[in-house]
């Protein structure tokens, strides 16, 4: 068989191994049901409008991170556009993060110019979309919490398209100024997705912040004044948010705040603990991240049609771009810990997803950057076809892997599924109470998942009286029938 049709034949085998892992970790979203603050939240925009629901949490600073404004419009018009979206949005997100990602890596190569079959796109962006769920040191919190993965999973799948127009934009504008309209949408668009939560405003403020010196010192020629145009509505937008979250009363609230230098301490501290602790606990999926970007970025440049790939960056830059990667990571993952460091303590589980993400995509890039540069090296040994036969049986092994984490997560399937059908069970009777015109009602007690608390024994507990507005009833008890 054709190398050449072999190597697109693995290339599809991984694309498909890791599209069977994102389905399951979909299809495990279909038994998420209310807990904690999701009763509050749709509490407060069934009786008033997403915006009305945002502006009354915010001024209440006494509310839990009411500075965070776009993760409650973003539940507002989940409940108001998708019925029973509690089971059915972490599946959609989960196909929306699929979808910018692919997407963002088809304007980012295309920009740079770079051509290549669409079909390692898809296979780059699968392997960016499956890696950091897998690596997620709490996929329940993180995906299938509603409260929880409005404030940190939704942004980073927003962001992922904000990235992918940006690339779009500045290809299309061919050197010229973006329309102010245009520039007004990117600023709004930085504006809200900041609004989620405090790690990724901060991301956009120094991610774009960072860009801007880059394109300002570095790059000329037509995309330069575009980039910059764009780059500058979008950082403008990141710090309208932060102003917006630093005015909010909860601010006033806050007690204890370190000094800038226990700040800057803690937040060194624990980026240095998040990296380390990283390369020590997932090694296996660390090394996965830069070897299959490698291979197949040196496989493909091995063929005639795609064999520019190996002039498209120097060996020079190649040393600069592989140097720059890691600081820029371990930047913007001191941005974003830096507002744990300065409110709590070492970000909790779901606080860290983005971290992973960066830290996947950052070996992604190392590992394309390899790719090329072994494509460059003149050896003998690279000119041997058996050298290509090897390298595409590692790659048509490495398909297993997202297969082996699929089986992995599904052994939680019996656990979700049987809290599902208790809490339909008991969500059957609590209606079924209301109806006979009680309204302190005492129920049963289901078990708190992955550290997130159920309805407590105690009337006057917060998540009690979160589900007493949900459903519009004076008290509520679980107790424990077991």
């Amino acid at each position: 068989m054709n190398k050449s049709i072999l190597f697109r034949i693995v290339i599809l085998l991984n694309v498909t191994a890791a599209l069977v892992f994102l389905g399951a970790t979909a299809y495990l979203g279909t038994f998420s049901r209310y807990i904690a603050d999701d009763y509050c939240e749709s509490y407060s925009v069934a009786h008033d409008s997403p915006v009305g629901a945002v502006i009354n949490r915010y001024m209440n600073g006494q509310w839990r991170a009411s500075n965070r404004f776009t993760n409650l419009l973003f539940v507002g018009f989940a409940d108001k556009l998708i019925p029973d979206n509690i089971a059915t949005l972490p599946s959609l997100m989960f196909i929306l993060w699929v979808i910018g990602l692919v997407w963002a890596i088809y304007e980012g190569r295309t920009l740079v110019g770079m051509r290549w079959p669409i079909l390692i796109d898809f296979c780059l962006g699968t392997l960016l979309a499956f890696l950091p769920i897998f690596e997620a040191p709490n996929r329940f919190q993180t995906f299938y919490w509603r409260s929880s993965m409005a404030t940190h999973f939704a942004p980073l799948v927003f962001l992922n398209f904000l990235i992918a127009l940006l690339f779009l934009r500045v290809r299309l504008t061919k050197g010229q100024s973006a329309p102010l309209w245009i520039g007004f949408i990117f600023f709004l668009a930085s504006f809200f997705i900041g609004g989620f939560s405090e790690p990724p405003l901060t991301l956009i403020i120094i991610g774009a912040g960072v860009s801007l010196l880059y394109v300002w010192f570095f790059i000329t020629g037509e995309a330069r004044h575009p980039t910059l145009n764009l780059l500058s509505w979008i950082l403008s937008g990141g710090i309208c948010a932060l102003i917006v979250m630093a005015l909010s009363p909860s601010v006033a609230h806050l007690h204890g705040s370190p000094s800038f230098f226990e700040w800057v301490q803690r937040t060194t501290q624990y980026t240095y603990f998040f990296l380390t602790d990283t390369l020590k606990t997932l090694p296996l999926p660390t090394l996965y991240s830069l070897v299959v970007p490698a291979i197949v970025i040196f496989v493909l440049a091995q063929e005639k049609e795609y064999s520019y790939l190996t002039d498209t960056v120097r060996k020079r830059n190649i040393f600069y771009l592989a140097v720059a990667a890691p600081l820029f990571l371990t930047l913007l993952i001191a941005a974003g810990f830096s507002t744990s460091a300065f409110g709590q303590a070492y970000p909790v589980d779901r606080a860290r997803f983005f971290a992973h993400f960066l830290w996947v995509a950052t070996f992604m890039f190392e590992g394309m950057l390899l790719g090329i540069w072994l494509s460059q090296i003149k050896s003998l040994v690279f000119r041997y076809s058996f050298i290509l036969n090897i390298l595409i049986l590692i790659l048509f092994i490495m398909a297993y892997y997202p297969l082996r984490a699929e089986k992995q997560i599904l052994q939680d399937e019996s656990l979700y599924r049987t809290r599902a059908q208790l809490w339909d069970e008991r969500d059957t009777q609590i209606h079924l109470l209301i109806a006979q015109g009680k309204s302190d009602l005492v129920v049963p007690q289901l078990d708190g998942i992955y550290g997130v608390k159920e309805l407590d024994v105690y009337a006057d507990h917060w998540i009690n009286g979160c589900a007493n507005l949900y459903y519009g009833i004076h008290s509520i008890r679980a107790i424990s029938v077991k």
